[in-house]
This record gives C-alpha cells, sequence and structure tokens, in this order.
C-alpha cells in the first residue's frame, strides 16, 4: 500500500517542480531569444562558462540545464561552442 502512495508523490513533485522551473507550456513561445542574447552582452557566454565551471566543481550542481540554456540561447552549435 505505502509504494504506490510513494511513486504518486514523486510524480505529483516531480511534476509540479518542472511547472515551477518552465511555467506553464505557453511560456517558452513568449521569451525572445535576441532580445535575451543581445541584453546579456559578451558577459552572457563568460557567465556560462563560468557556471558550468562551476557545475564540474562542485558535484551538486547539475550541468544540464546550463548546458540546455545554452543551447536554447545560443542555437546548436554556438551553444556547444
Amino acid at each position: 500500500m505505502k509504494r504506490p502512495l510513494i511513486l504518486l508523490s514523486l510524480v505529483a513533485v516531480l511534476g509540479l517542480g518542472a511547472l515551477g522551473l518552465w511555467g506553464p507550456p505557453s511560456l517558452a513561445s513568449e521569451i525572445d531569444r535576441d532580445r535575451l542574447v543581445k541584453s546579456a552582452g559578451a558577459a552572457g557566454p563568460i557567465v556560462i562558462v563560468g557556471l558550468m565551471t562551476l557545475a564540474v566543481v562542485a558535484s551538486p550542481i547539475p550541468s544540464a540545464p546550463i548546458a540546455m540554456a545554452s543551447g536554447a540561447a545560443y542555437g546548436h552549435f554556438w551553444g556547444s561552442i
């Protein structure tokens, strides 16, 4: 009896966490990538490199969200570089 309740609780927590991180599904279409990159300026790539370095050094920080944000902001090619 406890196992299904634990699994249901876990799914609910993950779903609410995803909603909190990414917001409602329509929010992604409202983000203007060009304006975001222009507002970050030259500091944007430096901040991403710093965050990736911090993620490698401090193991509890996951690097996947940083890489996904880099790809979303700068595109697949430039975000990978």
